[in-house]
């Protein structure tokens, strides 16, 4: 037993100075969003003068809602939703901005209220979910939701949306929506009826949880840091996944037909959310990369356009395509997907020029639908 409790206390001891040595040469970043976009990309949550206009979920929302309401006009809001698109920016330089605070500018001079909410890979079903949570916050009077190919691979909900779910009033109007009972059933602490589903009491586990890693914080500064360790870690197993089945950024991404249906079903209640409360809705696709070959199967690219276009006119919702938008000149590269290290081609983030035109496109769209030149 005593051999047994020395083996446990060396390796202990060799795996905590085994990983001090691995993290030596490593620079954790705050959090994941910088992890996934890697090196050549800048997260930019934009701001005009001190005040936030664009966030991303529960975690920095209130920044932006804060701003409007101390805002003195309290303009009519055309919220944009979308991916990290929105808030990266590829080739960063000090002055660059992105496109929300193009927008934002444009927008306030014909007594309008930029706000954006993005998240990387965001699934159509977190934007339903946001979009319950935000409709009897601020006045909404557009909705430009760009519809992401890719993003329709998603049937998560991250934790900093997951908790609108603990709002009972938000949860009972969801509940009479497919995306919303299928959403609380999935992820929700209580069901529908507000009985609790979880078996142990979540108050005392927490707070005995904070208490030990707050503990472990001060014997060993590195606990603080474990969930960006796990990123970390979970990344490079990625990439060795992904070199071991020859992946890169250019591979066909296949679609996933029930997470497809998810999204699409999300994407009708979007719709009819926004119907009921007197919404307007610019649906658009967004641009791409596309000098050379796209990493998705074109004959799905094809229909899935065809589709969401569809259901926007049968709803009587505006649509446009700007997947062209983007010359090739204005994107760039982003870190390796695998473990080789060299830099692959980034489909989905472009330089601040690229920023720039889109935030001109998404201003004639809206100008043309509300006649604001006119």
């Amino acid at each position: 037993m005593k051999y047994k409790f020395l083996f446990f206390f060396i390796s202990i001891t060799l795996s905590i100075f085994l990983l001090n040595l691995f993290l030596s040469n490593i620079k954790l970043v705050d959090n994941f969003e910088e992890l996934a976009l890697g090196k050549k990309n800048k997260t930019v949550w934009a701001n005009i003068g001190n005040k936030r206009i664009h966030c991303g979920d529960l975690n920095n929302l209130d920044s932006c809602l804060k701003s409007y309401k101390d805002s003195k006009n309290k303009l009519p809001v055309v919220l944009w939703f979308g991916n990290s698109q929105l808030h990266a920016i590829n080739q960063f330089k000090p002055e660059d901005e992105t496109a929300t605070a193009h927008l934002h500018r444009k927008l306030k001079k014909y007594n309008l209220y930029n706000l954006t909410l993005s998240q990387a890979n965001a699934s159509l079903q977190e934007h339903y979910l946001l979009l319950s949570y935000l409709i009897d916050k601020i006045p909404i009077k557009a909705l430009i939701l760009p519809i992401v190919f890719d993003d329709l691979r998603e049937d998560n909900l991250r934790l900093g949306i997951k908790g609108i779910l603990n709002d009972k009033n938000i949860k009972s109007k969801i509940s009479k929506t497919f995306t919303g009972k299928q959403l609380i059933f999935r992820f929700s602490n209580k069901d529908m009826a507000g009985n609790e589903t979880k078996l142990v009491d979540e108050d005392v586990k927490d707070n005995f949880e904070n208490l030990l890693n707050k503990s472990l914080i001060k014997i060993w500064p590195l606990w603080g840091s474990r969930e960006i360790l796990r990123g970390i870690l979970f990344g490079k197993l990625y990439q060795l996944r992904n070199s071991i089945l020859g992946i890169n950024a250019s591979t066909t991404r296949k679609m996933i037909p029930g997470r497809y249906a998810k999204n699409i079903s999300a994407y009708k209640d979007i719709l009819n959310l926004s119907m009921d409360n007197n919404i307007e809705v610019l649906v658009y696709i967004p641009p791409i990369r596309n000098d050379i070959k796209i990493p998705y199967n074109l004959e799905n690219y094809t229909k899935f356009k065809k589709e969401i276009k569809k259901i926007a006119k049968e709803n009587k919702f505006y649509f446009f395509n700007l997947e062209n938008l983007v010359p090739p000149e204005f994107w760039g590269q982003k870190s390796s997907t695998n473990i080789k290290k060299k830099l692959e081609v980034d489909f989905m983030h472009f330089q601040s020029e690229g920023h720039l035109l889109l935030a001109n496109a998404i201003f004639f769209e809206i100008s043309n639908f509300f006649k604001l030149n006119k």
